[in-house]
Order: structure tokens, then sequence, then C-alpha cells
């Protein structure tokens, strides 16, 4: 009789595990298809005071600055305020991990353009887009958020720009707080 009873416990439990590993490969794929369509939506974050401490990082288009971090979604070529100029616009979306408000445009401290011409590797410097047909900036919203004081462990959509120099690809620098570079990725610009 026991021998029955420890049998017909195992095959439960056994069956337990199966229909457990069936319903877990079912939720899993579920969860596969839920999360590749969460892949744009920012994550919640915890703010932190120990944001400041964590190591500044730059990864697959991720800008890791202990309190911000900014992660890079597209880039594209604009027309540039500036008459016969032209715009790298780098978007990214921000966000504070710490428990105080941040400046977001803090990033032009430590992010760095260059572009090479005939004789030299020059630094660009930061632009700004030509108003469209009806008068208004095309980034204004991006530029706004990159300028407003972004509130404890919120994500906002922003964008940083560049004046161009000529065609030739360009090199933006990640840099950590000590100004040293830790990454960088190539443009093409035609």
């Amino acid at each position: 009789m026991k021998k029955k009873l420890v049998i017909a416990v195992t095959s439960l439990a056994l069956l337990g595990m199966v229909t457990s590993a069936c319903s877990s490969n079912n939720n899993s794929s579920n969860s596969s298809k839920s999360s590749s369509s969460k892949v744009n939506k920012p994550k919640k974050v915890v703010p932190s005071d120990k944001a400041k401490d964590r190591t500044w990082t730059y990864k697959n288009k991720v800008f890791d600055a202990g309190i911000e971090t900014y992660k890079f979604t597209k880039s594209e070529i604009r027309d540039s305020a500036t008459e016969g100029k032209k715009l790298l616009v780098l978007y990214c979306d921000v966000t504070n991990n710490s428990k105080k408000e941040q400046d977001p445009s803090n990033v032009y401290m430590v992010v760095h353009a260059y572009q090479k011409n005939d004789t030299s590797n020059i630094q660009l410097d930061p632009g700004s887009a030509a108003l469209d047909d009806n008068g208004n900036d095309p980034l204004q919203t991006y530029s706004d958020n990159l300028n407003n004081k972004l509130l404890p462990g919120k994500t906002t959509k922003a964008c940083i720009a560049y004046e161009l120099k000529n065609d030739n690809p360009v090199t933006v620098k990640f840099e950590n707080s000590d100004f040293d570079t830790i990454g960088q990725e190539i443009y093409q610009i035609k």
C-alpha cells in the first residue's frame, strides 16, 4: 500500500512539474512577445542616492553617466539653422537615475563629435535645426527636453545636434567623469 501511495504522490509531483513547465513555456513565449513590444518603452527606474557612484560606461548605444543614462535611438542628417550647413542629430531617451532633478544638457560636457577635413580632426560645435515652412523648429520639443530639469526616476526623449563641417564620417566620443574616452560611435554622413 505504501508503494502505491509513493508512486501516486510521485506521479502527481511529476505531473505538476510537467504542467508547470508547460505553462512556464507558454508564459515565457508570451512574455517574449510582450517584452519585444516593450523594447521602446522606458523601464521603471528607482532613483538612488548612490547613482553618482555608478561606473560610467558606453556600450550598445547606451551611455550610462551615473546619475543619467542616455539611450541613443536613432540619428539623422538635417538642415542647420546656419545657411548651407547640415546637422548630425542624435536622438536619445534620457533617464534620471538619481533622487535629485538633473540637467540632461550637461551631456555636451562629456560627449564630443569630431570630423576630419584635409588637415585636421575638428571638434564640432552644437547646432540648431533650420526652421520649417511654418517658422517652427522641428527639434524644439527634443531640445526643450534636453534643457529642462529632469525629475528623479523619469525618462524623456531628447536630442543632441552637431553642426557638420563636410561630408566626412563623424566620430562621437563618450567620456567619463575624468574626461577619459570610454567609447565611441562613427556616423556616416553620405
